[in-house]
């Protein structure tokens, strides 16, 4: 029994241990590394899902938290949606919940108006999905903030519990063996996934509906390639490898435009459309990636089915 075992002592062991000093606490670093590597090694998720627990930074967490994410939506619970086991303040459970970030949407409309957005986004989402996808996580999620006396902590609770999209409570005496836990749990990541195909679909592939028939066999795999392509942290890790010169016509936009052109260029996904699925998508920003100028990356994707670099460079020479 792992993730009974781990989801019960959290429930358990947490409210006692939360009272002593946070620093180098052993419960703390336990909730930390122990319980993501734990449940990575149980679950053998495909390449795409990452782990991280939190049981907070300097100073104890009211909600502690364990969340799972689709790297390709996102790897921090400050943006993108996720999912993730929520402790309740009072220890009278754990919830998992198909969650949203908050942080991003309160830098640009602030607080009281980022959690009224979050809130009518997951309203979106749940009409997106529809009523019978999510008939198993319907529960509301309560996280008894009644409990907590200080305000922002309050705040980073409400902020949780707008953004709920889907959730499920298992009550802290009755958390059902590890077979439905990860039945539960797999469920909600076919949700998780659903949602992303499907909010990709209406914010960025509106404009190639049109031709979906002429160039893809499968717009899906067209999503995870681009998407892949657009996540952050990884474009980052490529250009840093890779660095900002375009390898398909050597332009350098820092000694084109100067400074303002300095550490800029994009990330093109290499590996062809064909291999990808939901299941096993390659992330390597060495072998799977290449940096592309702007003007190239977007000649590369005009071309169907989308060249190598190799191939590519040999068009440019024509």
């Amino acid at each position: 029994m792992v993730l009974k075992h781990l989801l019960e002592k959290v429930v358990l062991e947490y409210p006692e241990a939360s009272k002593d000093p946070f620093p180098k606490h052993p419960f703390a670093s336990y909730f930390k590394k122990t319980i993501p590597k734990s449940i990575e090694s149980f679950l053998h998720l495909p390449d795409m899902y990452s782990i991280e627990a939190s049981a907070g930074k300097g100073a104890w967490a009211k909600v502690p938290w364990i969340a799972i994410f689709n790297i390709l939506v996102t790897e921090t619970v400050t943006s993108g949606f996720y999912c993730v086991y929520f402790f309740p303040v009072d220890g009278s459970g754990v919830y998992l919940s198909l969650n949203q970030g908050i942080a991003d949407i309160r830098d640009e409309c602030g607080l009281p108006g980022s959690r009224n957005r979050v809130r009518n986004q997951a309203i979106f989402f749940r009409d997106t999905l529809g009523e019978e996808a999510i008939k198993d996580f319907s529960d509301s999620l309560d996280l008894k903030l009644t409990f907590i006396r200080k305000k922002d902590a309050r705040r980073l609770g409400q902020a949780y519990e707008a953004g709920n999209i889907a959730s499920k409570f298992y009550p802290r005496n009755e958390i059902p063996d590890d077979e439905v836990l990860t039945d539960d749990l797999n469920k909600l990541l076919e949700i998780y996934f659903t949602l992303f195909e499907k909010v990709f679909s209406i914010n960025d592939i509106q404009n190639y509906e049109q031709k979906k028939d002429d160039w893809f066999e499968d717009l899906t795999k067209y999503r995870i390639h681009r998407v892949t392509e657009r996540n952050q942290s990884l474009s980052k890790k490529v250009k840093q490898l890779q660095g900002y010169i375009c390898k398909a016509c050597d332009f350098n936009f820092e000694a084109r435009y100067g400074e303002v052109g300095k550490q800029f260029i994009e990330a093109h996904h290499t590996v062809p459309i064909s291999s990808l699925s939901k299941a096993k998508i390659k992330l390597d920003p060495i072998q799977d990636f290449t940096v592309l100028c702007s003007n190239c990356h977007r000649m590369i994707h005009r071309i169907k089915p989308t060249p190598t670099l190799e191939e590519f460079k040999k068009i440019l020479k024509m």
